[in-house]
This record gives structure tokens, sequence and C-alpha cells, in this order.
């Protein structure tokens, strides 16, 4: 009896570890002029949305993700231009630690689907990236994505994950999901 107890608890312990050791993490914190502090953000100054990944797992081969902003009092935002230096082409979309050229996800570098990102909330957008010659490795947090906004007036924003078609689920190639330490809710003041 006791010998089957603890083989039970062996085998969950391996099944509880297998579940948690093997996931990636994706933070959200806000820095730049408009950021206030960390769930405060300055109206109409711009504001850098700063997206922060994990991984503890050797041979990821594709991801997707997205994001969506809303506010219930807030009607619109605007997307700070920087033509040429970002993912896509107003530049608003920024790659970093290797995520801005082809270095990390070698099929093109990191995609990014604008399913509505026009500055009229709510405001979606979707990430993407595939590896053919490599592998996406193990790496402690670190900031790998930014979008740059400015919030013309006081109210709330709420920014949290969202599916973007026609596959965008939260998910790497292999079908394993990632954790989110969101929605994150920021009070625009002025």
């Amino acid at each position: 009896m006791i010998k089957t107890r603890m083989m039970l608890l062996l085998v969950l312990v391996i099944a509880f570890s297998a579940g948690t050791a093997f996931g990636a993490d994706i933070k959200m914190k806000i820095s730049g002029k408009g950021a206030v502090d960390a769930n405060t953000i300055k109206a109409g100054e711009p504001v850098s949305v700063d997206i922060y990944w994990s991984n503890d797992k050797e041979g990821r081969r594709g991801f997707t993700c997205g994001f969506k902003v809303t506010s219930k009092d807030i009607k619109e935002i605007v997307h700070v231009v920087d033509s040429g230096k970002g993912l896509n082409p107003r530049g608003d979309i920024k790659g970093h630690n290797g995520w801005q050229d082809a270095s990390v996800w070698d099929f093109a570098g990191v995609w990014t689907p604008e399913v509505d990102w026009d500055g009229k909330l709510p405001d979606q957008i979707g990430f993407g990236g595939a590896v053919v010659k490599k592998q996406y490795g193990p790496h402690e947090l670190t900031k790998v994505l930014s979008f740059d906004i400015i919030v013309p007036e006081a109210g709330t924003i709420v920014i949290d994950s969202a599916f973007f078609p026609p596959g965008g689920y939260w998910k790497f190639g292999s079908g394993e999901k990632m954790t989110w330490d969101g929605p994150h809710t920021y009070k625009v003041v002025k």
C-alpha cells in the first residue's frame, strides 16, 4: 500500500513538473514619457507597451499570439509613426533582442497581422513567427516586442490577449500554450 502511494505521488510530481517546466511566460509593462507608474498613463504623451517573454524549452518551431486594446470611455488612441523602423509599415510595432529581424524567427522574422490596428478602439494586433533552420531556445524574461501609442484623453484602457483570424490562437507550433499575466488595465490621467 505504501509502495503504491509512493508510486502515485512520484507520477503526480513528474506530471506536475512536466506541465510547469516546459512553458513560456508572457508579461507586459509600460515605459516611456507617458508611463506615470506601472498602471498609469499620462494622456497626450507617448507610451511604449512592452511585451516580455521567457521560454524554458528547447526546440520550439513557431508561435502565434494577439492583443486587443479596449476602453469603455476612450474612443481612439494614436499609433506613433516611426516609418521604416518597426515590424509594420507604420513603425509603431518594434521587435527587440533578435525579434526585430530574422535572428530568432528565421522564416521572415516576426509577422504582424494588423487585424484592426487603426486607432479606433477596439484595436487588435496579431504576432506570429516560425523557424526553418533554427530553433527557439530557452531564455530568461526578456523584452521582445513593443508598440508605441498615445492616449489623447483621460479614462481607462485595457490590453488583453486576443485571437486573430485565421489561426491566431495563443500557442506554439507544437500546440503548447503560453501563460499570460493579463489582462492589464491602465488608468489614463491628464
